[in-house]
Order: C-alpha cells, then structure tokens, then sequence
C-alpha cells in the first residue's frame, strides 16, 4: 500500500501542473488577442492605471493613445491591460461624477446626507460664522467676549 502512495502523489502533482500550465497559457492567448483586435476610437485601460482613447492602431508593434484632449503617446501594444466597455467609459473621464453621488449641486447650495451648507454666507467678507478651534490659531469663545 505505501509503495503505491509515492506514485499516485506524483501523477497528482503532474495533473495539477498540466492542468494550470493549459489554464495559463488560454490566459495569454485571450489577452493576445485582445491587444490585437484593437482597432481606432477604442477606449482602453494601460498596465500602468492610464485610460486613454486609442488614436493609431496601424502598428503591429505599438499604438498610439490619446490620454487627454490633444495629448497623444505611444505605447507598446503589451501595455493594454484591459478594453473599456461602452457603458463603463463614462467613468474613465477626468472630472465624472457618478450619478449616485452623496453630494447634489442645487444653485448655490450642497445638500449631503447630514445636512446643507449655503456657502455664499463666506463670501459677502462681512462677519463670518467660521470660528477656528484654538489649536488652529483662534480663539476660544469665552476669550472673544
């Protein structure tokens, strides 16, 4: 019974090793080619965190991306980590404010979950109801009277 133990350990291990080398190699054949099939106008994400708008993809080599208005690098076409979908792209733009968002512009005035704040009472520079803690260089109240 023990002499069968070690064998049967091996093929496991073998299997396992054989079974993860396929998964891994399925793995880069799909990323492979999905960084070929991209094509003009598609928004991508780069290894490095960076979305851009690719601009050139006539290269079999690199690609051209646009990461802002006017502003186009080229990368190597390894660097594609992952194609955005049309739906998620909203996202990828600087300044985008998810529509779920806790805070809600309503003229002058934020609402948030706590409360509103109106803040053009600050801007008249009249007197302010700002009070700074003593710890950031005001005073305390008791002082002031």
């Amino acid at each position: 019974m023990e002499s069968l133990l070690f064998p049967l350990l091996l093929v496991l291990l073998a299997g396992f090793m054989f079974f993860s080398m396929r998964k891994q190699k399925k793995r880069a054949a799909e990323m492979q080619d999905m960084q070929n099939s991209i094509q003009t106008g598609t928004r991508i994400q780069l290894t490095s965190g960076l979305f851009g708008t690719v601009i050139d993809s006539s290269s079999s080599d690199y690609i051209d991306v646009e990461i802002a208005t006017g502003v186009v690098t080229r990368w190597n076409r390894l660097a594609i980590m992952k194609v955005v979908h049309t739906e998620d792209a909203a996202a990828t733009y600087p300044g985008y404010v998810p529509p779920s968002a806790p805070l809600t512009a309503d003229g002058d005035e934020f609402t948030t979950i706590e409360g509103s704040v109106d803040y053009d009472d600050d801007l008249g520079g009249g007197d302010s109801d700002a009070t700074l803690r003593k710890d950031q260089g005001g005073s305390t109240p008791d002082a002031e009277k």
